[in-house]
């Protein structure tokens, strides 16, 4: 993808979470979704997460971007870390970057049982930070593997921000 296209696509997620933020609309019934397209790297990336994990590969390489994902974001990061909308918006467009690295998403503890989901991945862009009051952080998303049917495919759980300590866990 081209640098254009990843303002583009950059600002299209902006634009996504500002319209989100402001809108008076509660149910996602008629809503609009936005789909991110993983590149040829990315999915390259979850067959291998999913072939070391013995999991199931994916079948469809689009995430499917809803207002009902994108308030969760908007609520979590306002709640637990005081973001703005402008702030949370930058995190989410870096998340999801034809840039980023997709890994198996490590437990937080002791156990695996620290984690939702057994099947969980982590969209990480390591490669363009994040500055938020000052201070640069990594955006990261985290995806579960959901299974409908024949279909197999990455679901967005969350999105937030992480520092270099967070990072290097990831990547271990």
């Amino acid at each position: 993808m081209s640098v254009q296209g990843e303002y583009e696509l950059a600002a299209r997620f902006r634009e996504l979470v500002e319209s989100v933020a402001h809108s008076r609309r509660k149910s996602d019934a008629d809503s609009f979704a936005f789909a991110y397209l993983l590149t040829p790297k990315q999915a390259d990336e979850i067959d291998r997460v999913c072939d070391e994990n013995r999991w199931e590969r994916v079948n469809c390489y689009a995430i499917m971007i809803k207002p009902g994902y994108i308030r969760h974001v908007l609520a979590a990061r306002k709640d637990k870390d005081g973001l703005s909308v402008a702030e949370i918006a930058a995190v989410v467009a870096k998340a999801y970057s034809p840039r980023s690295l997709l890994r198996i998403n490590p437990p937080s503890g002791e156990t695996s049982n620290d984690r939702r989901s057994d099947r969980q991945s982590v969209i990480l862009n390591t490669q363009q930070k994040v500055l938020l009051r000052g201070t640069p952080y990594y955006a990261t998303a985290i995806l579960e593997i959901r299974i409908e049917g024949c279909r197999r495919y990455l679901a967005p759980v969350t999105c937030y921000h992480a520092n270099e300590a967070k990072k290097r866990r990831i990547l271990k």
